[in-house]
């Protein structure tokens, strides 16, 4: 099949779908007032991985350094920078303005386990855990949230 059979394809199921079972009168509309009125944008953000340190070639050094490292930026402009390293998380919150000693960091897994602990006056923190398979990163400021897409570790 070429791109244009594949172009073909989509466009006639498409149509299909448009006819058989079309989107309500509105619905768009209705979906972007409802998303505004409940502000999500505010208490609810992504943290977007930006650099992962297993897609890069380990650095020729000696020693035997197993750290994973993680950089996610958030909308707000701030950015969290974390190490994985056994059972030892570890990791420092930069660029926000708010009291980070009240700011709550949580790493979880797929399997549902789950370890937290607040920020430092500085924004660091350090977590003794078990990461194994997926994890994610939660940060809560005040009532909003950010999380992490998943990472395969």
């Amino acid at each position: 099949m070429t791109t244009d059979d594949d172009t073909r394809l989509l466009d006639d199921l498409r149509d299909m779908w448009w006819l058989a079972d079309p989107p309500p009168a509105g619905l768009t509309a209705t979906m972007i007032a409802t998303v505004a009125g409940a502000d999500l944008d505010q208490e609810w953000e992504l943290l977007v991985l930006v650099r992962d340190s297993a897609d890069e070639p380990a650095a020729q050094v000696r020693g035997l350094s197993t750290a994973r490292m993680l950089y996610f930026t958030a909308a707000g402009g701030w950015s969290l920078d974390a190490e994985i390293d056994g059972d030892q998380v570890r990791g420092q919150l930069l660029d926000l303005a708010a009291d980070l000693g009240s700011v709550e960091i949580t790493v979880e897994t797929t399997d549902g386990r789950a370890w937290t602990t607040l920020l430092d006056e500085v924004g660091f923190f350090a977590i003794e855990a078990e990461p194994t398979g997926s994890l994610r990163f939660t940060v809560r400021i005040g009532g909003s949230v950010s999380s992490s897409t998943w990472v395969e570790l």
